[in-house]
């Protein structure tokens, strides 16, 4: 496996890395974590994914014993030690970062807990893990299905807290899988659109951008925020909304963001071709823009 592992500032291979059957993250999925993509030596917006990792242990009411500088200095290490790899030395690589409550006793009290909170950080190849891309031409676009399954509602588990209970979405991809179909959106329990298993959704109708509103129980996707930010400066018009599944059959273009799949089209639902079934011109307007940006950034990083 072409991977190397952070375990609490211990960096090693991928099968020396352990951690205890006691953990928290392993007995309760007591966990949160953070995903994000390097380009080059630079992990994209990771300042804000470490601030979404604050706000999600306010949530889940984690004490967090390593601060946001401890994070970012590991994970770095970490990259480092991974592009030391053989063939390594200019590929972008995924990064997972994952902060269990600790480990102890069996049981859900806090006074259970023997140990700080345990950080694991994961710096991988992408190689697989995303749709392939030339300079030239951006990715094809996916098929989705509309999962039957419902959305977890924000009064059980708030999704905008990032943890790594993760059933609700990972049934629901196995399902869409099963089905042939590239991955899924879920619905709440009114019916109306939220997110996909792992991405936030956008879909637009006559030139204006929609995306379901915070208050509809969807994760503040990092990369969500900054597309809504280009597509301003662009002069898009967007639109927070709630919207029915319905709405989406009656969009010119659907597309999806994420930190590893950037913006990506979403050419087919329930086996039915949203416009013409390429990317439309404003998703391609945004998935530019957006690279663009990603150069800016990261070159300005390095100044």
């Amino acid at each position: 496996m072409n991977a190397i592992i952070n375990v609490n500032g211990q960096v090693l291979g991928p099968h020396e890395a352990k951690v205890s059957i006691f953990d928290r993250g392993y007995l309760y999925g007591d966990s949160l974590y953070e995903v994000a993509r390097s380009y080059g030596a630079q992990f994209y917006l990771l300042d804000q994914h470490l601030d979404r990792l604050k706000r999600s242990a306010e949530l889940c009411k984690m004490k967090l014993d390593q601060d946001s500088a401890t994070y970012k200095r590991e994970i770095y290490k970490t990259l480092e030690a991974f592009r030391a790899l053989p063939g390594n030395s200019e590929r972008d690589a995924y990064m997972r970062l994952i902060v269990s409550r600790g480990s102890g006793k069996i049981g859900f009290s806090l006074s259970a807990i023997q140990t700080p909170t345990l950080y694991t950080i994961i710096v991988q190849s992408l190689d697989g893990m995303i749709p392939q891309r030339s300079a030239q031409r951006p990715p094809e676009g996916i098929k989705v299905r509309i999962s039957p399954r419902i959305r977890m509602d924000r009064r059980a588990l708030d999704p905008a807290m990032k943890s790594g209970n993760y059933l609700n979405s990972l049934l629901a991809y196995l399902d869409a899988a099963e089905n042939g179909f590239d991955d899924a959106l879920l619905c709440d329990y009114e019916g109306n659109l939220t997110e996909g298993t792992t991405f936030n959704l956008f879909y637009v109708r006559r030139e204006i951008v929609a995306t379901p509103p915070l208050e509809n129980g969807i994760l503040v996707g990092v990369t969500r925020s900054k597309v809504l930010e280009i597509a301003k400066d662009l002069g898009i018009q967007v639109r927070e909304v709630r919207f029915p599944r319905e709405r989406l059959f009656e969009a010119d273009e659907v597309f999806l963001t994420s930190s590893l799949k950037e913006v990506l089209p979403i050419v087919q639902i329930d086996g039915r071709k949203i416009g013409d079934g390429n990317t439309g011109p404003i998703t391609q307007k945004l998935q530019y823009a957006y690279r663009q940006k990603i150069t800016q950034d990261t070159q300005r990083s390095l100044l």
